[in-house]
């Protein structure tokens, strides 16, 4: 089968060079491990990008890893309409912003051209069905998960320090009070500004904080190895998310890092989350929960071993049926 993949193509080629791990391509490496064949190609916001691609050579299927309504506008188009045949197979990471009935509508026909939808949330999954976008007969929650064989090769410590690595939405008001208030070691590894968010102003702020160190990053795939290196030598993982922001799965990427590492970690309790997946996890809201979680790990300074019940390996396993079923 050869399979058409439009999204990031970088990640693959760094994955190839074991920089980062394959989870990123949300199941496009285990396809082609299976011996499928993937055209990897870029994503762009041009409106014929897509088309172009489909007349380079024949293709069995399209798999596109993150759904973006905007910059696959045309091809879901042609596909609605029947005009491309080629069934469509992604991955839709967040609810639809609808503000107006037209609006509605078109989501709804842009949302019909995909053979197959896969969720990364049971919620935003419900939620769309909810909403009439999609059939609950076209879409599912495969459990996307950590690339294993990647994490299997790093070697871990159990370090002196917490460590946040995300850039996504994140609260660092509250994990820098709780951490002040306990004194433990906290390394904030984040982007200098990401979607709208600028955090450089982290410095400042924790300057004056002499068990927190804040390290700003380019907003680039490319600093994941130093990130990673940090987390595998840390006590546990920390990930602080904005309450106004709890719409979507945002910070499933730190679980993943949890869950390949086996460490402990500490977030933001988030209803898209999954209760099985982070129940062995510290789920919390207030600095006082934060407190006593912090706490908690340096007493008991455990390594988490959650059993590796999602990765990414079962996530195509799950994605499969649909895909070559």
């Amino acid at each position: 089968m050869k399979i058409l993949y439009i999204g990031t193509p970088d990640i693959y080629e760094r994955w190839k060079e074991h920089r980062n791990p394959s989870h990123w391509l949300y199941g496009a490496v285990e396809m082609e491990k299976e011996g499928n064949e993937v055209v990897w190609e870029k994503e762009r916001h041009s409106v014929l990008n897509d088309v172009k691609l489909l007349t380079k050579c024949r293709h069995d299927i399209i798999f596109i890893p993150n759904l973006n309504l905007n910059a696959h506008f045309l091809i879901l188009v042609l596909s609605s309409l029947g005009v491309i045949r080629v069934p469509i197979y992604a991955f839709l990471h967040h609810e639809p912003n609808v503000k107006t009935c037209v609006k509605a509508v078109l989501y709804r026909f842009l949302l019909s051209a995909p053979r197959h939808l896969f969720f990364l949330s049971e919620l935003t999954m419900k939620n769309c069905v909810a909403a009439g976008f999609v059939k609950k007969d076209k879409c599912s929650v495969p459990g996307w998960g950590a690339d294993i064989d990647f994490y299997s090769k790093i070697k871990t410590l159990d370090g002196e320090y917490f460590i946040s690595t995300g850039k996504e939405n994140r609260d660092f008001d509250i994990l820098i009070e709780a951490f002040k208030k306990t004194g433990a070691r906290l390394k904030i590894f984040t982007a200098k500004s990401h979607a709208g968010m600028n955090y450089e102003d982290l410095i400042n702020k924790c300057s004056t904080v002499p068990n927190i160190e804040v390290f700003l990053t380019e907003n680039s795939g490319e600093v994941y190895p130093l990130m990673l290196d940090a987390m595998a030598k840390s006590k546990a993982l920390v990930c602080p998310l904005r309450k106004e922001a709890l719409n979507y799965c945002v910070g499933l990427s730190t679980i993943a890092d949890a869950e390949g590492l086996n460490k402990p970690l500490i977030i933001t309790r988030n209803p898209y989350h999954e209760t099985e997946r982070v129940k062995d996890f510290y789920l919390v809201d207030t600095v006082d929960e934060w407190v006593d979680a912090i706490n908690a790990i340096q007493r008991e300074g455990q390594v988490c071993n959650v059993g590796n019940r999602y990765s990414i390996k079962k996530c195509w396993d799950n994605m499969k049926q649909y895909i070559v079923g």
